[in-house]
């Protein structure tokens, strides 16, 4: 009788153990993909009732997430997407290029005709949200190309890294993303980093990565420059933006 009710109990901490992961999993795209804002709470109970199942699996997914700094926690409050500052921002970001050029030269030797039938089918995507000005879907196509091109380096510790760094500015970039005046990107450096990937040429499709990346990066801290010099009130430059970077 001990033995079964052993069992039982191993089932049960399995059962627990995997709806926590899979909770886990899905609040972490959720950030990854700006479905939350810097500075919203999360609610224990609610995620718990949307996954159907007991407050315990979702209070360890989000403590994970506590520990790897993708949520804060202070004592008495619920859980919290941290608010980034345009320095932490830069810092993070700094760590992000090395890696992304690694990922993408690795990418480089390993890349398959399906990859780039992918990789040519995303950036489609993208230009198509950004026309409909749906920039939300324009945000998950490119975080989708980039991927695509990270994962088929074939390291997944490099990808995991990189997921985690994307997972930190997920929120705040697609707050500042999805507030910038601007019209839709003429950009072809997708078409470009896709071109240098076919040609089997690591080192330049790893600067057209960093490229892309720093391009983004530049819009969005101008962008910071702005909205802080309007609070000084100072008039910033009206004009709409017109802008290739996605992040």
């Amino acid at each position: 009788m001990a033995a079964i009710q052993g069992v039982e109990g191993h089932g049960l901490t399995a059962t627990r153990s995997s709806l926590s992961e899979k909770i886990y999993a899905d609040l972490r795209l959720a950030l990854m993909s700006g479905v939350y804002e810097p500075g919203d709470r999360l609610n224990i109970r609610k995620i718990a009732v949307t996954n159907d199942t007991s407050p315990t699996p979702a209070r360890e997914a989000v403590m994970q997430l506590v520990r790897e700094g993708a949520l804060e926690l202070k004592p008495g409050y619920q859980p919290r997407v941290p608010v980034l500052s345009a320095d932490q921002y830069i810092k993070i970001r700094e760590v992000r290029v090395p890696l992304e050029r690694l990922a993408t030269e690795l990418a480089t030797v390993r890349v398959t005709n399906e990859l780039l039938d992918q990789l040519v089918e995303l950036d489609k995507q993208f230009i198509d949200a950004e026309h409909r000005r749906s920039w939300k879907e324009a945000m998950s196509a490119n975080q989708a190309f980039h991927f695509s091109i990270y994962n088929a380096s074939g390291n997944e510790v490099l990808v995991r890294m990189i997921e985690n760094l994307w997972l930190l500015t997920g929120p705040f970039v697609h707050k500042q993303y999805l507030s910038l005046p601007r019209l839709p990107s003429d950009s072809d450096l997708h078409t470009q980093i896709i071109d240098a990937l076919r040609r089997r040429m690591p080192n330049e499709a790893g600067d057209l990565i960093v490229q892309d990346m720093r391009e983004g990066f530049r819009i969005i801290l101008q962008h910071l420059l702005h909205a802080k010099a309007s609070l000084r009130g100072k008039r910033p430059n009206a004009n709409t933006t017109k802008t290739n970077g996605k992040y």
